[in-house]
């Protein structure tokens, strides 16, 4: 399936294979690293665990191409987490730390796991982002934080961070993060970036890969070409920070650039 055929929020970026896929998906995020640092000194960089990113995040680190990252002017977030010690082998951050960040020039200051035991750790990461954002207020009070870069996965039921189909978080419309729990979220408990945060971002990037999620990505486009979102069954249909801007946004809206192999777009 050509790009041009796919009625998806955003642009579409579609190669042959993983390995070129990442290379472009790596420079469009160096792109916008050095974008962020020499506009705002900057660049807040938002990360989802999973078997599809890991090997990206990997070549980040290895490739010489993506060398010239700006890690040290670069603050590291996580879309979501699961409610596991940070040696839990379920853990994102673990993966995330293991492959990437224990290996670049960052300062601990700069590295944001979630504080997923904690009693609150949605309260908890957003008095984070209040704060290393510099905002006098939190979630419905003043500005939003705005991430250079958010980059998600999607699950073959189309859920993206954790905001899974049918689930609470879904309706949060008044909070930067929640915890996600209940019959419809796969186990453990989640602490997970809400739809306004993430569209929030100046540029949001979907990956997504393998053949396994192709008809997933033809049911989401289907739905998207008749003009009707319904989030509640696929959440990632309620991330486009262009059609869904948040309160409290500062400037202009995002954009959104959908990643895929040929096997995922249906090729």
């Amino acid at each position: 399936m050509a790009a041009t055929e796919l009625h998806l929020p955003g642009g579409v970026c579609i190669a042959p294979d993983t390995e070129e896929l990442f290379e472009h998906m790596g420079r469009a995020l160096m792109a916008s690293a050095f974008r962020a640092v020499d506009e705002r000194g900057a660049f807040h960089l938002a990360l989802s665990g999973g078997g599809t990113p890991e090997p990206f995040y990997m070549r980040l680190m290895v490739d010489p191409l993506f060398r010239g990252i700006p890690w040290q002017q670069t603050h590291l977030w996580i879309v979501d987490e699961r409610r596991v010690p940070p040696t839990d082998d379920k853990s994102n951050w673990k993966m995330i730390r293991e492959c990437l960040a224990d290996h670049v020039p960052m300062s601990a200051r700069q590295k944001h796991p979630m504080p997923v035991m904690d009693r609150d750790p949605a309260e908890a990461y957003e008095a984070e982002l209040a704060e290393v954002f510099e905002l006098a207020g939190g979630p419905g009070v003043g500005s939003i934080p705005r991430m250079d870069v958010v980059l998600l996965g999607m699950g073959g039921d189309a859920h993206t961070a954790s905001l899974f189909p049918e689930s609470d978080a879904i309706g949060v419309a008044d909070r930067w993060i929640v915890v996600n729990a209940g019959p419809s979220v796969t186990p453990p408990d989640r602490v997970t970036m809400t739809y306004p945060l993430i569209n929030a971002a100046r540029e949001v990037m979907p990956l997504v890969v393998g053949g396994g999620k192709a008809a997933t990505i033809r049911r989401i486009s289907d739905q998207l070409a008749t003009g009707e979102v319904d989030r509640v069954l696929l959440p990632i249909t309620g991330v486009d920070p262009q059609r869904f801007v948040p309160a409290g946004l500062d400037g202009e809206p995002g954009t959104m650039t959908w990643f895929m192999d040929k096997a995922a777009a249906g090729g």
